[in-house]
């Protein structure tokens, strides 16, 4: 069973009492009770390293490691068989894995990539960060060309119980009705409103599931308060009257939010920013795409950090909360663009899909070839990603210090070239 150690704080309340399943490396469970192992969002006894995991720290400063470790205990329990070979089954034609260094960071090439943005935590990390870029670089042209950005959010109440799928289901077809609903027209066509939508699933020990969209709303022009508010009541009447058809409500603050975007200099060249009430900032760009890097408040926990609960513990109803979602969101899309919107204010790119974004090779200089047999010998030892910091640190000669004492006697070879992006040898 695994070992259970002095209590490491992963959330910020305490777990409340219950009876836990926990699996163990073997394949069996054990009943643990409330005073062994609590349940709910917060104590949870786990050492440093629980089947290769680790602790809150290096969640934090590592994580490419952690990722491709839970993507790999995944793999046996997720029911998609793409998922099962992505990041370690080779797909070039020479059968040969290329090593690159783009920029500083390694990264492979010629390996398989499932593209599965709401279940790989490898993938899904590719997809939201270009995809963030791409919402940064289209918002940025529409507030260049004119155009105001409002961010609003849209939610229903929920509780512990409901399905996700259904919950899903009913807020899908809520928002699908609203866009036709004759008033909402009305109020699309009094804006000049186009949209960029992203769906968001996150889960707490209270109200249990909470699917939810972020909007980018791109309005003819810049909006006074005045009419930021007429905004938000269009949306309120709209969002609620259709929640109601479908069984559900909301509450009139957290249902529908709607706050100014604006254009400001950032880290990167350019950095939409969403203003709040108490006067903060976030990126708009990443508070629409990118959930994989938000921490939930209150117990609240996003899809990777269940996972990565689940890969700690063992803890069997992490896994349920898991198998729930993967079919829930099953076939869903998470961003979708106004018809026109994108090719508007982003004539010049092409429009990648998800899987494609996943596999997108970032080019660079290849500093090694690795065949079959020595690959399969890293991924028996467990050093897929140690390959890549050894690359990093390193260079071209320490990756070949490094694998001459892995795998001597296989099939592996230095390489020197530079590729353009997306090209190989």
């Amino acid at each position: 069973m695994v070992n259970l150690q002095p209590a490491e704080r992963f959330r910020d309340e305490p777990r409340g009492g219950g009876v836990v399943l926990v699996e163990g490396l073997d394949g069996g469970v054990e009943i643990l009770g409330p005073g062994t192992v609590p349940l709910g969002n917060s104590l949870t006894s786990v050492p440093l390293q629980v089947r290769g995991g680790a602790d809150v720290q290096e969640r934090t400063l590592n994580r490419r490691r952690r990722r491709a470790f839970v993507r790999a205990t995944l793999a046996r329990r997720c029911p998609f068989p793409r998922f099962a070979g992505c990041g370690c089954r080779i797909v070039s034609l020479d059968s040969m894995i290329r090593v690159k260094l783009a920029e500083d960071v390694a990264h492979y090439s010629g390996l398989l990539t499932c593209g599965l943005v709401w279940v790989c935590p490898v993938c899904s990390a590719k997809i939201r960060y270009r995809r963030s870029t791409e919402v940064e670089r289209l918002l940025t042209a529409a507030l260049a060309a004119g155009y105001g950005v409002e961010h609003v959010t849209l939610t229903a109440r929920h509780h512990v119980g409901q399905g996700l799928g259904d919950l899903f289901g009913r807020s899908e077809e809520a928002w699908r009705s609203m866009r036709r609903d004759k008033s909402f027209r009305a109020l699309i066509a009094r804006f000049g409103l186009r949209f960029v939508t992203v769906r968001e699933v996150t889960h707490g020990p209270v109200n249990g599931w909470h699917p939810h969209r972020h909007i980018a709303a791109v309005t003819s022009h810049p909006l006074s308060k005045a009419e930021r508010v007429e905004l938000e009541d269009g949306f309120w009447r709209a969002w609620s009257h259709q929640l109601r058809r479908v069984g559900l409500s909301a509450e009139r603050g957290p249902g529908v939010l709607v706050k100014p975007c604006t254009s400001t200099a950032g880290l990167g060249a350019y950095l939409l920013k969403v203003g709040g009430d108490d006067g903060e900032t976030r990126a708009a760009a990443l508070e629409l795409v990118r959930s994989d890097l938000k921490r939930g408040k209150r117990g609240h926990r996003n899809a990777e950090e269940i996972a990565e609960d689940y890969v700690d513990t063992g803890d069997l109803a992490d896994l349920a909360l898991l198998e729930e979602y993967w079919r829930a969101t099953r076939g869903r899309r998470m961003m979708s663009w106004s018809d026109g919107l994108r090719a508007e204010l982003l004539p010049a790119e092409v429009e990648h899909t998800d899987e494609e974004l996943a596999a997108l090779d970032q080019g660079g200089e290849v500093l090694m070839k690795i065949g079959r047999m020595a690959w399969r010998r890293i991924l028996d030892l467990g050093l897929a990603v140690r390959v890549l910091e050894v690359a990093e640190e390193g260079g071209r000669e320490g990756l070949c210090a490094f694998m001459s004492a892995v795998a001597p006697d296989d099939n592996w070879r230095p390489y020197k070239g530079v590729l353009s992006e997306g090209g190989g040898p």
